[in-house]
C-alpha cells in the first residue's frame, strides 16, 4: 500500500546509514515524505553539537528535493502523547495529516501516541539492529579522529564534511 504522507522524525546528530534505512523505507511506501530534524533549537552541546541548518545541509546532500526537510523544536515534556500531538500538529500546519510514520524502532516511540492515533497512522518500526551504528559512537569517532569509521557508515556524499563536523564537534564546549 502506498501512502499519501509519511513522517520521518529524528535528531540527525550526526546523520549516518540507520537513519538512511529509516528515510529510505518512508520513500519506498510514501508518496511524500516529511523529514522533521528534531531538537532544531539546539546546539553545540555534547548530545547536539550541530545547528538544524547544518543537519539540513547534510540531508539535502543526500536526498535532494526527494523529501521535504522541516525544523522541529522540542516541547520538553518528555516521551508522552502531548508530545506525540505536538509532532502531529506540527506536521499537519506543514503538509497535512501524515498517514504513516517511519521511525527507528524503540519502545518509547510507541508511548508518544495515543490509541486513536494507533489506529489510524500506519506505523513501520524499522529495526536498529540492521544497521549497527548510532549517533553517540558516531560522534565518538569523529572525535577521536576516526575517519574509518565515518566512511563505513555514512554515505559517500557527505564524506567531504568530515574535517568540517570534526572541527565543530571537537569545539563544542
Amino acid at each position: 500500500m502506498k501512502y499519501k504522507l509519511g513522517l520521518v522524525l529524528g535528531r540527525f546528530q550526526l546523520f549516518h546509514f540507520g537513519h538512511e534505512e529509516v528515510i529510505d523505507k518512508a520513500l519506498e511506501l510514501c508518496d511524500k515524505v516529511l523529514v522533521f530534524i528534531g531538537s532544531a533549537d539546539k546546539s553545540r552541546t555534547i548530545d547536539n553539537p550541530y545547528t538544524y541548518e547544518e543537519r539540513k545541509k547534510l540531508l539535502t546532500e543526500i536526498y535532494g528535493d526527494k523529501i521535504i526537510i522541516k525544523p522541529l523544536n522540542d516541547l520538553g515534556v518528555g516521551n508522552v502523547p502531548a508530545w506525540g500531538q505536538y509532532v502531529l500538529e506540527c506536521a499537519t500546519k506543514a503538509l497535512g495529516r501524515p498517514d504513516c510514520i517511519v521511525f527507528g524502532e524503540e519502545s518509547k516511540c510507541y508511548t508518544w501516541f495515543d490509541d486513536e492515533t494507533k489506529r489510524n497512522i500506519h506505523f513501520e518500526p524499522i529495526k536498529r539492529s540492521i544497521i549497527d551504528i548510532d549517533g553517540t559512537r558516531l560522534r565518538r569517532a569523529l572525535i577521536n579522529n576516526d575517519k574509518n569509521l565515518f566512511i563505513k557508515y555514512t554515505n559517500p556524499s557527505i564524506h567531504k564534511y568530515y574535517d568540517e563536523l570534526r572541527d565543530i564537534l571537537i569545539n563544542v564546549k
